[in-house]
């Protein structure tokens, strides 16, 4: 059997089970004070540690991005996507970049290493493996649109002790490959690596909350290894304002002409990091277009991920197996057609083939639903756990 390309496209529903808020929570732990100070109280109380000296790290941080919060929660808006392109357009560039700092602070205050058991996450880089337990498999890649970088740390420790087993050296192309490049910043070879031969890659593609370095002030180290108290400080002292993180919101990325201009990249006077970028989309658009086999897992499918997912998939024209991982899809059933997801509009599947029919008219989707009565456009599974059981195996070639 010739095997095909799958890319895996991750959303934050890919991330909650591993304690990651979903948006609506997001929204609510940057926009209310007393919101997050809840958190904050349970996760001290879960520590046995002091939260007044915290309270008062809290207190500053508040009152230092207190403009960007009150316009962000009185303005009313449903994501913090919607306030950032609307004030990115409005001269508050100082505002957007306490709300990228507020995202660090709020994804990285719980390390989800203390309940590593539940999350999905562990047997999702189990399966990235080859049969060889040591190299990652060249039919798979990864996108991700989350910001947290709990995937990226657990593939790069894996593949860290796994040479460490089989007495292999350190490859920074490998490691740039699991971390999108953030690793080594100036090191673009990993990118390329697809041309001569299919091989495996991460590639965060709104960024992250942190770079993976030591170096940095904030980086893996401190979000999974240190103490909650001496994380939290960190993350919330007006020191971390000095490093913005390379957070990027999908309308600082993408506009409908194609990638972003370096003049107009958030990150200002950052080259480096708008050169990995702009390569990361590139390879990830080459992933795209070789793919037989695409699943979105756990993606709300915003109105602002549509300028990025046609430079990725215009012009795709090859039969390709969709999946949609999300519990609210409507689960097909033989004998009662309103169940189908077509008689759903506002379902995730449905938002999908509305975006398919105006980006990539030309591609041909299939779906494989074994016993149930599908159209044959999409393969739907109910969560990411059942994703992994059932979808991880290697996809045959579609191609004609």
């Amino acid at each position: 059997m010739k095997v095909g390309k799958h890319v895996i496209f991750l959303g934050a529903g890919a991330s909650c089970g591993s304690g990651f808020p979903l948006a609506n929570e997001l929204r609510l732990l940057i926009s209310s004070q007393s919101h997050l100070k809840e958190a904050v109280v349970n996760y001290s109380l879960k520590h046995n540690y002091t939260h007044g000296e915290l309270f008062e790290e809290l207190n500053c941080c508040w009152k230092r991005n207190e403009r960007a919060i009150e316009l962000f929660r009185n303005g009313g808006f449903a994501t913090v996507d919607e306030f950032c392109k609307l004030a990115g357009g409005c001269g508050f560039k100082k505002e957007i970049n306490g709300v990228r700092r507020l995202i660090r602070g709020v994804l990285g205050i719980c390390n989800p290493e203390e309940n590593f058991h539940k999350s999905e996450y562990y047997s999702f880089v189990q399966g990235l493996f080859n049969d060889d337990l040591l190299h990652l498999r060249d039919d798979i890649s990864v996108l991700t649109y989350n910001y947290d970088v709990y995937l990226d740390f657990l593939l790069q420790r894996a593949l860290l002790h796994r040479w460490k087993v089989a007495g292999v050296g350190y490859d920074v192309h490998k490691i740039n490959s699991v971390t999108s490049g953030l690793r080594e910043r100036s090191n673009h070879e990993w990118l390329k690596s697809d041309v001569e031969k299919r091989s495996f890659c991460l590639l965060k593609l709104h960024g992250a909350i942190c770079y993976p370095d030591d170096k940095q002030p904030i980086n893996f180290a401190t979000l999974f290894s240190e103490t909650p108290l001496s994380r939290a400080e960190k993350l919330f002292s007006h020191h971390a304002d000095a490093y913005e993180p390379p957070v990027l919101f999908p309308w600082e990325v993408m506009r409908e002409g194609g990638f972003i201009s370096e003049e107009a990249f958030p990150l200002a006077g950052d080259s480096l990091t708008y050169s990995l970028f702009q390569g990361v989309w590139e390879r990830a658009r080459r992933e795209v277009q070789t793919a037989s086999k695409i699943s979105f897992v756990g993606l709300s499918m915003h109105s602002f991920l549509k300028d990025g997912l046609r430079f990725l998939f215009e012009g795709k024209a090859n039969r390709t197996e969709v999946v949609i991982v999300n519990p609210e899809n409507t689960v097909f059933e033989s004998d009662n057609p309103k169940s189908h997801w077509s008689r759903q509009p506002w379902s995730p599947a449905s938002s999908l083939s509305n975006v398919f029919s105006e980006i990539a008219p030309k591609m041909r989707r299939i779906g494989k639903n074994p016993g149930l009565s599908a159209d044959g456009e999409f393969t739907i599974i109910k969560d990411f756990r059942e994703f992994i059981k059932t979808q991880m195996k290697p996809a045959p070639s579609l191609a004609e």
